[in-house]
């Protein structure tokens, strides 16, 4: 159960009424199935069409393939890849590549370029085995799909390395555009995805010098579909997917991640890609929302629910929020999602998260911030609880350890002292003289379901008046 709080943003006292300045009508008319503007600084999405259905990549797959690349790498691109059979022929006949030969060998820089530039599928199979764990492009796809898994793109899955098409193969925009901005995170992706100048192969042991060119229309096309804020993209294409396109667009104090997948014609990926980035940049400003000066008090227990004190729980900062221009900081509520109770070793999540009302123009989430916690040190130091989680539990291990130990002395001590008595039958016998336990003493044995009575030998019967100490035989008279 968690304490949930609703209040106006903390700068302002009241919501306002304003009529909006933009409208639904007033979006870009696109021809994809899906898109996503994404904030790159906070990973808050603007803009969204359709963002969690799942369609076909196609070769904007290789944001993830390059991404793998370049997490391995780590800046150091002079390997040298030796070209198989596998790299250069397991792909659709006629689908774009280098003419990577089997038994070539090239440098991973010359790789990369060629697969972001040319979309080389087969310097993406190259790619593949450089950072599968065996060296397989099959391996490599796998470590895809765990990235995929770790960074939460929970409606992907590859199939390959390169995005031609299987229908176990697809994404999301949503999903696209998390991938792009961790894959923009990776040392020298972004160098790679924001260059348009031609890239020259060296030579190698088998061909001659290649050269490799920049074909996104967005930055290097015509004026219809130019556009200068557009840094970098990577496009896609094939029959199922129709056309994808990812881009890097900066302007201002904005930097943003665009997705389009499933457009309908050729070049409609860029001209749908330029149609919503000139209106995100037109229309959306950046807001500083201040932090909340509103505190809760939070009772602090152990692990065994014993009292300790109280915890304060308050907003460390505010958000850095983009906002449509039909809207203003008045629209935005913010809500806290508190805990009641601060369990030491336990997780403790404490959020406030900033929302618009239902509309057509943005999405309503604008973003969650941690909330800062203070007071905690200051009451442990006040207090003598030991956490459960400081407990030595060696201690234990070692206190079961020592108890079997004794347990298996005090049986094998038994267990001599039987076999030096003559055995269980004699070991009997004597504890009977001592004892004055009857001789017809009855012992249960496994398998038995009656108890078997114990036959003394006559001898052994004798009161032990005349026995000798110095043998187990009795004295003979």
């Amino acid at each position: 159960m968690k304490k949930l709080f609703s209040i106006l943003a903390a700068a302002l006292l009241g919501a306002s009424l304003l009529a909006p300045a933009a409208a639904a009508e007033d979006l870009p008319q696109v021809t994809c199935e899906a898109y996503v503007v994404m904030d790159a600084e906070t990973g808050q999405i603007i803009m969204e069409k359709n963002p969690d259905q799942v369609l076909y990549p196609a070769s904007i797959t290789k944001i993830m393939t390059l991404g793998l690349a370049m997490e391995k790498a780590q800046g150091d691109w002079t390997t040298q890849l030796t070209i198989d059979y596998d790299v250069a022929h397991s792909m659709e006949a006629n689908s774009t590549h280098i003419a990577l030969l089997p038994g070539e060998v090239v440098t991973l820089e010359d790789v990369i370029y060629g697969t972001e530039l040319e979309s080389a599928n087969d310097g993406a199979n190259a790619l593949a085995e450089y950072f599968g764990e065996d060296g397989t492009i099959q391996s490599g796809v796998d470590k895809m799909n765990a990235k995929a898994a770790e960074l939460g793109l929970t409606n992907t899955h590859y199939a390959n390395p390169h995005g031609l098409h299987d229908e176990q193969h697809y994404t999301t925009a949503r999903d696209m555009a998390n991938l792009t901005r961790w894959a923009l995170s990776q040392p020298g992706f972004l160098d790679v995805f924001t260059r348009t100048e031609e890239w020259r192969m060296a030579a190698t042991n088998m061909q001659p010098e290649r050269a490799f060119h920049c074909t996104d229309w967005l930055r290097v096309g015509g004026p219809a579909i130019y556009r200068d804020y557009v840094l970098g993209g990577k496009s896609g294409f094939h029959d199922q997917a129709g056309y994808t396109y990812v881009g890097y667009a900066k302007q201002g104090d904005m930097t943003l991640i665009s997705v389009v997948l499933k457009s309908q014609h050729l070049n409609d990926n860029f001209k749908d890609t330029g149609a919503l980035l000139d209106y995100a940049f037109a229309h959306y400003k950046r807001v500083e929302l201040p932090a909340g000066e509103e505190s809760h008090t939070v009772p602090l227990v152990g692990g065994g629910n014993e009292s300790l004190g109280d915890v304060t729980v308050k907003s460390a900062q505010g958000a850095r929020v983009l906002l449509n221009d039909a809207f203003t900081a008045d629209d935005v509520t913010v809500e806290y999602s508190i805990p009641e109770r601060y369990v030491l070793g336990q997780p403790f999540e404490a959020t406030v998260t900033y929302t618009l009302a239902e509309n057509t123009l943005q999405p309503t989430l604008l973003g969650t911030v941690q909330l800062e916690v203070s007071g905690l040190e200051e009451v442990l130091a006040a207090s003598t609880y030991i956490p459960q989680k400081a407990r030595d539990n060696s201690l234990d291990a070692l206190g079961i350890g020592l108890g079997v130990t004794a347990m298996a002395l005090v049986v094998l001590f038994a267990v001599r002292t039987i076999q030096r008595e003559g055995g269980l039958r004699r070991f009997v016998a004597r504890k009977t003289r001592s004892t004055g336990v009857p001789p017809d003493l009855k012992i249960i044995t496994r398998g038995q379901t009656e108890p078997v009575p114990v036959q003394l030998p006559e001898w052994e019967q004798r009161p032990s008046e005349g026995y000798d100490s110095r043998t187990d035989l009795p004295r003979r008279r």
